[in-house]
């Protein structure tokens, strides 16, 4: 008779170990949810980036735990230059998002009205007038059209290929288009594209001869 209350202890107390356990693990996650101590309260950017306060409440006492890539999705939408959103939490309610913007491809002047127009091109074929270009971008002057709306693509394809030359500095690259044809100056030398399609093709055909550093004259 010892024995088998002994067995019922046992039983008993198995048995509530296991509800333990289950009811642990019911309401840890919901601390870790529901608790202000994980609510967000502090968010950076890297690298530095400015956003409206609209978008900052959106985030702030969230908590944690819950975010993710599409806690942020609208930024996409925002600003296109954005290719990929990561976000960094660090315990407890501070959180790093950080980005990486697609490539510049080409500063684009645009010669043919009477007000000239700036603008910088992006590998994704995103154009934005108010940003600052980078050093290593193809410089695209338009004399005359009218321009394809396919140019930019070209462009972009041209600059992939050129830019895979580790010799090449694209930067240096100057692209004429004269409304039926472009004209590209590389340090010493000056390049006959033709007409402006299939750019991608004709770069290839020069890479090796720029990239050697010892073409010169007119290709």
């Amino acid at each position: 008779m010892i024995k088998a209350y002994n067995d019922i202890e046992k039983t008993s107390f198995k048995t509530f170990l296991v509800f333990s356990f289950f009811l642990l693990a019911l309401l840890l996650p919901s601390y870790l949810i529901f608790s202000s101590k994980y609510m967000i309260r502090n968010i950076e950017f890297s690298p530095k980036y400015q956003v409206d306060n609209t978008f900052l409440d959106t985030l702030y006492g969230e908590s944690i735990w819950t975010l993710n890539e599409n806690s942020v999705e609208s930024l996409y939408s925002t600003d296109p230059t954005i290719e990929k959103i990561e976000l960094i939490k660090i315990l407890p309610s501070q959180l790093e998002i950080k980005l990486n913007f697609y490539e510049q491809v080409a500063e684009i002047s645009d010669l043919r009205g009477s007000q000239p127009k700036l603008s910088v091109l992006y590998k994704n074929l995103h154009t934005t007038e108010f940003v600052n270009a980078s050093k290593n971008i193809v410089s695209v002057t338009i004399i005359n059209g009218p321009v394809d709306n396919g140019f930019n693509g070209e462009i972009v394809a041209l600059f992939m290929t050129l830019s895979s030359y580790d010799e090449i500095n694209t930067g240096s690259l100057k692209l004429t288009h004269l409304g039926t044809s472009i004209v590209g100056n590389y340090e010493n030398t000056e390049i006959l594209f033709g007409s402006p399609i299939d750019l991608a093709t004709k770069a290839a055909a020069v890479g090796d001869l720029l990239s050697n550093g010892s073409c010169q004259g007119t290709v």
